[in-house]
């Protein structure tokens, strides 16, 4: 366990990270300071001592606190040419294609990367948030975490608006910023994806969909909207969806009973190509060949899509080439941040029809 004023230190650093302070705001006083985390007056100096050493605040005599200009402080320091990535993941899937794509454009222009992940968690990304910008970094390429529902670190990113800091955000974008972003037509993936089984015959067709992000939301959409676009269609697809870690822990749980149930689906429609795998994996314990007794498409096309014994058919992510893109982009922001307008980018989606896939008699 950190010591206490270590933890105060952290809380009020934070509270100027995201905007709830502004420059020259005067601080709260010491003995609202001691009531508010419960600690004595000597730690809330020492945490408040520290804060002034690394020029997050100032002191005006007989005046108490107030919030330096931290970020100004750290554009007068030498450049670094530094550039922060911030994703869900690093080291799996498909973000090391998309990193990889970033580094062969910024280590072109001599800039370096500072990375970090948040695995998909809001306190973990508040924390990466708070390491990235207490670092003198000249842009931040980010992947939003659990991107459909309301951001509890929104604060931070306003603070990068305000002060200008170019972003560019890869997959999808938080409400209320005006961020650029490069992202799939996610909707038209899944659209795209569901249509395939659809017209091999398949009317019985689960689908499987993360929740929490809107990737996986608007490949929901796109589900629906194929079953839609087929009105004859007497029975409409099934779904099965998760977003919290409890419901991902009780996802094979969940496709385990969908597979062994009366109505068993003849196809899958997946969120990614990592549940494709999940369920082929499942669907092989169970005595069920692909495709002869379960069609499966994925998302992504990863490496995974490739190596499985059943060559999975499934939805082409441009990877690498966001990643050029996102780094092209940033670039951009840093050479004319106010004035240079910047254009989001939105990939059409491919299909790749491969092993997986096989179409379903009557």
């Amino acid at each position: 366990m950190q010591p206490k004023y270590k933890t105060v230190k952290d809380e009020i650093k934070s509270w100027l990270m995201s905007d709830k302070f502004s420059p020259h705001d005067k601080l709260p006083t010491e003995t609202q300071l001691m009531e508010k985390f419960h600690v004595s007056r000597h730690t809330i100096r020492r945490a408040i001592g520290d804060l002034e050493v690394e020029h997050y605040l100032y002191r005006i005599q007989g005046g108490g606190m107030y919030v330096a200009n931290w970020r100004e402080k750290q554009e007068t320091q030498t450049l670094t040419k530094t550039i922060a990535v911030l994703t869900t993941h690093i080291a799996d899937y498909i973000f090391p294609s998309i990193i990889v794509g970033i580094e062969k454009v910024l280590s072109e222009h001599s800039f370096s990367l500072l990375l970090s992940s948040t695995h998909h968690d809001i306190l973990l990304e508040r924390k990466s948030l708070e390491n990235l910008l207490s670092h003198p970094i000249e842009g931040i390429i980010v992947e939003p975490t659990k991107s459909s529902y309301p951001s509890q670190n929104i604060g931070f990113y306003k603070n990068l608006e305000k002060s200008n800091v170019p972003c560019v955000m890869i997959h999808s974008t938080y409400q209320d910023t005006n961020f650029p972003s490069l992202m799939m037509d996610d909707t038209k993936g899944g659209y795209m994806a569901t249509e395939h089984l659809l017209s091999l015959g398949h009317r019985k067709i689960l689908g499987i969909f993360k929740t929490d992000d809107h990737q996986g939301l608007k490949r929901m959409n796109g589900f629906i909207s194929a079953y839609q676009q087929n009105p004859s269609l007497a029975v409409p697809g099934d779904f099965i969806t998760y977003g919290t870690n409890e419901e991902k822990k009780e996802l094979p749980q969940r496709i385990k009973a969908s597979l062994t149930s009366s109505n068993r689906p003849t196809g899958i429609v997946c969120y990614n190509d990592q549940v494709a795998l999940t369920v082929m994996s499942i669907a092989k314990e169970l005595g069920l060949s692909i495709p002869e007794d379960l069609s499966v498409v994925g998302y992504d096309d990863s490496q995974v899509a490739k190596i499985v014994d059943v060559k999975l058919t499934t939805i082409k992510h441009p990877k690498e080439q966001m990643g050029i893109d996102a780094a092209n982009m940033i670039l951009k922001l840093i050479e004319a941040p106010l004035t240079k307008k910047v254009e989001s980018i939105v990939y059409p989606p491919e299909l790749v029809i491969r092993e997986s896939t096989k179409e379903i008699r009557d």
